[in-house]
């Protein structure tokens, strides 16, 4: 392969960009909520906040590349393999420039709206996700402060960001339905977490499933989806019903509603399963039950998607 293309199959890697099919629902989600005619999809500003979205995902996923290089050579190779490829130097600048890049834009969105919030929420969002991976804040391994973290730069916080370009004062009920829905897929991630649990004890990085332990770590991963779900779908019923919706179209909030339960289920039958098993066995249950959580994401946000999609096209 040219060399060329190894650099760019490299750059690829470093941004994780298999992750963005995931971030999609994040975007669009609040948007659904928002808007009331497709007037904000030609805007400048709204596409101009769309690229600093992704920008800042990519630069998370930069940073957390770059952070876990040698422990990623034993476990993930492929993105320590890209991290040494392009050199550490040459990363590097890579995330500075990502960062600046989306102050810089994130400056001019706020002058164009007048809505100086979005500056210290991208501010603050970089600085969480740098202190996430890096030492010596390393926030991953920081305890229940690794769910908080997640939750805010990955869920909340982004469709927050969001929603602030299509209205300067979001509903209660949307902030309440992002908060949500970010703590129900956090339920889920900490089964991903607790995959590498053996891992991570191994490497002294505390994280959340090491801090609790593995079997009270997979209990707070139910309990945390199940409230994430309850309060997502009662915030979504009111909304349907503050915006006016049809009632024929309240099937459509179906498909959402089977999802949490699917994976409410599956969390839950993995508890009760890991519960009288020796730790041994209980890792390797979790492993395998560990293989579904994209499945599970990706049910949970894109049944989602179609349920607040109903509530966009009622108003339009």
């Amino acid at each position: 392969m040219p060399k060329k293309l190894h650099y760019l199959l490299y750059m690829l890697r470093i941004r994780r960009v298999e992750f963005r099919i995931a971030e999609i629902p994040i975007l669009i989600i609040p948007l659904f909520l928002l808007m009331r005619d497709t007037a904000p999809l030609k805007t400048f500003a709204l596409w101009e906040g769309i690229f600093i979205f992704f920008l800042l995902f990519a630069f998370g996923d930069m940073i957390n590349c770059l952070a876990d290089r040698d422990l990623d050579a034993v476990y993930k190779p492929h993105l320590s393999e890209a991290v040494y490829g392009l050199g550490l130097g040459f990363v590097k600048f890579q995330i500075i420039g990502s960062a600046v890049m989306a102050l810089v834009l994130t400056a001019h969105l706020s002058w164009l709206l007048n809505r100086w919030l979005l500056l210290p929420m991208v501010a603050i969002g970089l600085l969480l996700g740098a202190a996430y991976s890096v030492k010596p804040f390393q926030l991953k391994g920081r305890g229940l402060a690794q769910v908080v973290c997640l939750w805010l730069i990955i869920f909340f916080g982004p469709m927050l960001f969001i929603a602030l370009l299509v209205n300067a004062t979001p509903s209660v009920g949307v902030v309440l339905f992002a908060a949500s829905f970010g703590a129900l897929q956090m339920g889920i991630i900490l089964v991903n977490t607790a995959e590498d649990y053996p891992e991570d004890l191994k490497a002294n990085i505390n994280t959340s499933i090491v801090s609790l332990g593995l079997h009270r770590g997979i209990s707070l991963s139910f309990w945390l989806a199940a409230a994430g779900a309850v309060g997502m779908v009662d915030t979504l019923v009111k909304l349907f019903v503050a915006r006016n919706v049809a009632s024929t179209w309240f099937v459509l909030m179906l498909p959402a509603l089977l999802g949490c339960v699917y994976v409410l289920y599956s969390i839950l039958k993995l508890n009760l399963a890991i519960a009288t098993q020796t730790l041994e066995t209980a890792i390797q249950t979790v492993k395998v039950a560990a293989r579904n959580v994209p499945i599970w994401l990706t049910v949970v946000a894109w049944t989602t998607l179609v349920a607040t999609g109903v509530i966009f096209l009622e108003q339009t």
